[in-house]
Order: C-alpha cells, then sequence, then structure tokens
C-alpha cells in the first residue's frame, strides 16, 4: 500500500430505522485507485474519538485503506437523554446491527468518498467487545472479507449489580439480550467456522480473561494468524485524552497492516 500523507476526511451520519444515530468518518487519500475497505469498532467504553481511533485511522488511510470510523448507536442514545433508548443500545444485538449497518451501506456505496473504495475488499477492525461483534458479524454478513480483532474476541461478558444494589436498567438489558442469543453469540463457535481470514492479536498483560481466550482461539483455528504483544495491556499503552503512540500500538498496527496487505494484496 502507499504511503502517501494527504487524507481526505468526510464524516456521516446514519439514522437507522429505530431512530437511532451512527455517527462516523471516512478517511482516504486521492489518486492511486481503489483502495480496500476497514470498518473500525471502538470497544464497549470507548468511541469513535476515543484515544487511537483518529490516529489509526489516519495511519490506515496513509497506507491505502479506505478507513471508516464510527461510534455504536449507544454513544448518541446516551447523549439524547432517553433512559430507555440508552439502555436498549447497550446490547451486542444493538452492536450487532449497527455493524450491519455500518457493512452494508459501505458496500452500498453510502457513505462519502465511496468512489474512492474497492468494496469488494472489506475489512473490519474490532476492539475489546467490538472484537467479539466483528468476528459474530464477520460470520453472518458475506460482505465481510476478512476480521481483526485487538484484544477481544472473548465471550460477552453478563453484568452483576454491586452488593446491596439492583440491576440497572442497561445491565438488565444485557442479561435479557445473553439469555435469548446465547447461540448466536458464541464466539468460539463463530470463529471456527470462519472460511475468512482473520487476524487475533493480543496484548500479553492484558486481562486472564483474554488470554485464555486467545489460546482458547488459537487451538480452535491454528490456522488463521494470531499476534501476541509483550507487556501489551487492553488499550496497548494508549490513553485517552491521547497522549502519542506507544511502541505495542505500533506493533498492533503493522502487524494489522501486513495481514490485511496479505488478504487483499
Amino acid at each position: 500500500m502507499g504511503t502517501q500523507t494527504a487524507v481526505t476526511l468526510a464524516p456521516f451520519k446514519l439514522e437507522q430505522a429505530d431512530g437511532t444515530v451512527l455517527e462516523g468518518e471516512v478517511r482516504v487519500i486521492e489518486g492511486g485507485g481503489r483502495k480496500p475497505a476497514l470498518l473500525l469498532g471502538h470497544g464497549f467504553r470507548g468511541h469513535k474519538d476515543w484515544a487511537f481511533w483518529p490516529d489509526i485511522a489516519e495511519r490506515f488511510a496513509r497506507q491505502g485503506y479506505y478507513a471508516v470510523t464510527f461510534n455504536f448507536a449507544r454513544i448518541a442514545a446516551a447523549k439524547s437523554g432517553d433512559a430507555r433508548k440508552a439502555a436498549e443500545t447497550v446490547t451486542l444485538s444493538r452492536e450487532l446491527e449497527d455493524w450491519r449497518t455500518i457493512v452494508r451501506s459501505a458496500v452500498r456505496g453510502e457513505l462519502p468518498l465511496a468512489e474512492g473504495a474497492d468494496l469488494g475488499r472489506l475489512a473490519v477492525l474490532g476492539h475489546s467487545r467490538a472484537g467479539t461483534s466483528g468476528l459474530l458479524i464477520a460470520g453472518e454478513l458475506t460482505e465481510v472479507k476478512a476480521a481483526v480483532v485487538w484484544n477481544g474476541g472473548g465471550a460477552p461478558i453478563r453484568p452483576s449489580a454491586e452488593e446491596g444494589q439492583e440491576l440497572t436498567p442497561a445491565q438488565q438489558a444485557l442479561i435479557d439480550d445473553l439469555d435469548r442469543n446465547g447461540e448466536r453469540f458464541d464466539a468460539r463457535r463463530v470463529f471456527a467456522s470462519l472460511a475468512i481470514p482473520v487476524l487475533i492479536v493480543q496484548g500479553e498483560a492484558d486481562g486472564e480473561r483474554l488470554l485464555e481466550n486467545f489460546k482458547a482461539l488459537r487451538d480452535l483455528a491454528p490456522h488463521q494468524s494470531f499476534v501476541a504483544i509483550p507487556g501489551a495491556d487492553h488499550r496497548f499503552g494508549a490513553a485517552d485524552p491521547y497522549a502519542g503512540t506507544t511502541p505495542a500500538l505500533d506493533i498492533a498496527v503493522s502487524e494489522t497492516a501486513a495481514f490485511l496487505d496479505r488478504v487483499f494484496g
């Protein structure tokens, strides 16, 4: 891929059938023909402008990708002040619908600067919980041709109330969603069945649950690609507000770029 530095940025908003809104941005360089599309999904507690996301999107755009960042619907819902909508949009089902909207909108050429994208070469990259939902949506949509997981890909976390406290509406919504969709949310089963190329990047200083999951995924599908980064925590050492890149983050980016270059050429 190229190394040009002039990147065009174009914002967008997508309103879904239930009134929820996905806000996002496309970054792409001019020239060089149509570029593979890379859709970047933030973690459960993040957003498209959290810490490293603008930097990462810029870097992938410079390397010749049609880079798309977006906020899952829960971000706009939380800002709206509608408590019911905010609770509904935290579920994994909602996150999968958000992914579906972004993927389908990209493929239909409905996102900005679509003339610069080769949407037959489309990959998803998810961090933390979006790593899990990215795997799941890759198993559901044939439009997704490759998937990358950063410090994620595990089973959804079942929330519990603080001692002496009742479950919050959001926690109850998460639990109800998990109870209704156990098979659909079985990320290991989906991962083992994926025919597309997948890269799992895992920081070795992350939580034990994700480290165990990384080993399990590697055992399930050793033909896929796996990278363990020594000393890297869940955020690859990055902070919000963003104070600049880190060695661990640079490794995650370079390994991802190398993987996608192999896949898309």
